[in-house]
């Protein structure tokens, strides 16, 4: 006899078993289409996992489904996540060192070159983490009769899923969790920072993008928030101000979005700390703090960075916004 474990379309099903993994991981945050980079945006596109810190992970499966009605259920990508321990951030970031040359130390980092460059497709796609004892497969078809119902090995268990739809009706999104916005198909979705619910579309954000950081504010979801933005194998943002305490104190930057100037509050002492600013893509870019507390911004372009001040150990690690 065989056995299967099936999700249904459009069903939130309890994850069984859940208890009796290792670890348990999430989808964090999801990059599909990089403005600007048409027909060239593979090195970009990135899938960024969330777990326990410290936790040793294996026998899971990064899955991208094919969710367009003729081809639905196929593993268009898969990612084995064996004997891997995360960080102090909890963090792993799939993507390539071609498109993020620069990411957080304490993440993950699982370069897909190793596999191929990734393709995930801008339109209906489904994303999903899966444990099993047996390989999952890429070029595999776990729904060959297209009834929105995957039939993967005995005793699989998904531990997330999320995905979208270009609009198509009879497009298949995999795991019951589906994410809409006012307008377009999701360049990307991030998961809130402080909503670890798995198969919840309130745990995310969503829309098309502006720039390779930012969302276009008129094709995004219904619950996006002020302040977010795309922060690739760092913490997602908004986070309410989390940073580092220094000496019980706790620091903060304002404001944010910022665009001449960057203040810093909080900090006991300013003098003897190396300061940079980051872009997302890596450049780095030594700062100066003025005697008030404030860090000239007005030379950079608009986007997003990151913000570090350094003495003998980090002192403060911020992401800021630049509008000018």
């Amino acid at each position: 006899m065989v056995f299967s474990y099936r999700i249904l379309l459009g069903v939130l099903l309890t994850p069984l078993f859940l208890n009796n993994l290792n670890a348990q991981l999430l989808l964090n945050e999801l990059y599909v289409n990089r403005p600007g980079a048409v027909g060239n945006d593979e090195p970009y596109e990135f899938i960024e996992l969330k777990g326990t810190p410290g936790t040793t992970l294996n026998k899971l499966y990064v899955v991208v489904f094919e969710s367009d009605s003729g081809s639905a259920g196929n593993a268009d990508l898969v990612i084995p996540i064996n004997n891997v321990s995360l960080g102090s951030n909890g963090l792993i970031l799939i993507g390539t060192q071609l498109g993020y040359p620069s990411v957080n130390p304490e993440t993950v980092f699982i370069d897909t070159l190793i596999f191929g460059l990734p393709i995930l497709e801008n339109g209906s796609i489904s994303f999903a983490v899966i444990f099993s004892n047996t390989p999952i497969l890429t070029d595999v078809d776990y729904d060959t009769n297209n009834d929105g119902v995957l039939d993967l090995p005995p005793g699989a268990v998904v531990q997330d899923a999320v995905g979208w739809t270009n609009g198509e009706l009879t497009a298949l999104i995999y795991g019951g969790v589906t994410l809409t916005q006012s307008a377009g198909t999701p360049d990307a979705a991030v998961r809130f920072f402080d909503n670890n619910t798995p198969f919840s579309q309130t745990a995310w954000y969503n829309g098309d993008l502006a720039t390779a950081t930012t969302f276009d504010a008129l094709e995004i979801s219904s619950n996006f928030p002020d302040g977010g933005g795309i922060t690739p194998g760092d913490i997602n943002i908004p986070n309410d101000g989390l940073g580092l305490q220094e000496q019980g104190t706790s620091v903060d930057i304002f404001p944010n979005p910022c665009s001449d100037k960057l203040y810093i509050k909080g900090m006991p002492t300013l003098t003897d700390v190396e300061w940079t600013f980051t872009s997302i893509d890596g450049k780095l870019v030594h700062a100066t703090v003025q005697a008030d507390g404030s860090l000239d911004t007005s030379y950079l372009p608009n986007g997003l960075y990151i913000l570090q001040g350094v003495s003998n150990q980090v002192l403060l690690r911020k992401h800021f916004l630049i509008v000018h």
